[in-house]
């Protein structure tokens, strides 16, 4: 029978984490250390699996033994959704398309979009680049100018950013993001800052070779907007995008009551606030799944929400 359930994060450890943001202020308690991401959906089965208590099983065995909760054309979970807070810069990366991640790792590429929840005044992150064809762009990135070669753009907080397969991209330090992405795995690395891994006492890999395949060239200088939103039901809505294929995404922020309707399943991330969705208790940190067809839900209290949802291809 379908129902509401939460569902648990997943943390990896990550060098550039190492904030108290997650714990403080979205409650993320975990021995996992240092602490800068955490996916609040994510099935991939034998690597990164959010767990379904209430269900007694991992995301990716629900999507595999409820599929009437989904009713989704691929046979893994299409959308993957996580929060980051970086106290250091991410490295300089891409994602491939899926023809090269299907060679490479036997995976899919991952196209991903951001949105700003919050940033320091002087916050940035690196998107694209400047080189005009492959030979430049080859010689600025092995000698090293960086200033020439990448792109940089000012965080305005509540900006949306789509990132294409072949993207140049790095989230800088202090800007805290949500993120919904292709539910894939595949990032080269360009360059990483020479930073050593403690765990292994070596520099990071870094796969410059493959970032110079699969790089867009030229770039396609794209840049944030700021989506407008709509009163719906008591209920502030953005929608941000609606992509057959890839994912749709949409904020739902309300201040005391509201009613929402979306009748395609949605993983649901409170990123502030809290309060009731229809009888489940839901608190900033946290991401519940609303099945296929559950119907009209009610809201109460003071809550900022993302609702994560997909549409088939053929819809």
């Amino acid at each position: 029978m379908k129902k509401i359930v939460r569902i648990e994060p997943y943390y990896e450890p990550r060098m550039w984490g190492g904030g108290t943001r997650m714990r403080d202020e979205f409650h993320y308690v975990t021995e996992v250390t240092p602490l800068g991401e955490v996916y609040n959906v994510v099935a991939l089965p034998h690597h990164a699996d959010c767990f379904v208590p209430e269900m007694n099983c991992t995301l990716s065995e629900l999507y595999d033994h409820y599929p009437e909760w989904f009713e989704c054309e691929t046979p893994e979970l299409p959308i993957r959704v996580n929060i980051l807070d970086p106290m250091e810069d991410l490295s300089i990366q891409i994602h491939p398309d899926d023809d090269f991640a299907r060679q490479y790792n036997k995976g899919r590429g991952k196209p991903e979009a951001w949105v700003i929840l919050d940033a320091p005044e002087e916050g940035y992150i690196e998107f694209g680049h400047y080189a005009q064809n492959k030979e430049e762009l080859i010689r600025w990135a092995e000698q090293k100018e960086w200033q020439k070669l990448l792109r940089y753009l000012k965080t305005p907080v509540g900006g949306f950013i789509d990132i294409p397969a072949g993207t140049l991209h790095a989230i800088g330090k202090g800007v805290l993001t949500y993120n919904i992405s292709r539910n894939a795995d595949c990032t080269l690395r360009l360059y990483d800052y020479d930073r050593v891994d403690p765990d292994t006492g070596k520099k990071r890999p870094i796969q410059p070779e493959a970032v110079f395949e699969n790089v867009n060239i030229p770039d396609r200088l794209i840049s944030f907007l700021m989506f407008p939103s709509a009163t719906e039901w008591g209920c502030k809505v953005t929608r941000y995008w609606d992509e057959l294929g890839l994912y749709t995404l949409m904020r739902i922020q309300t201040e005391d009551r509201g009613q929402f309707l979306h009748d395609r399943f949605a993983f649901y991330t409170c990123v502030k606030g809290s309060g009731m969705v229809n009888d489940i208790k839901v608190e900033q940190g946290e991401t519940i799944l609303v099945p296929a067809h559950t119907g009209w839900l009610e809201f109460q209290g003071n809550m900022d929400l993302f609702l994560a949802s997909y549409r088939n291809e053929n819809s």
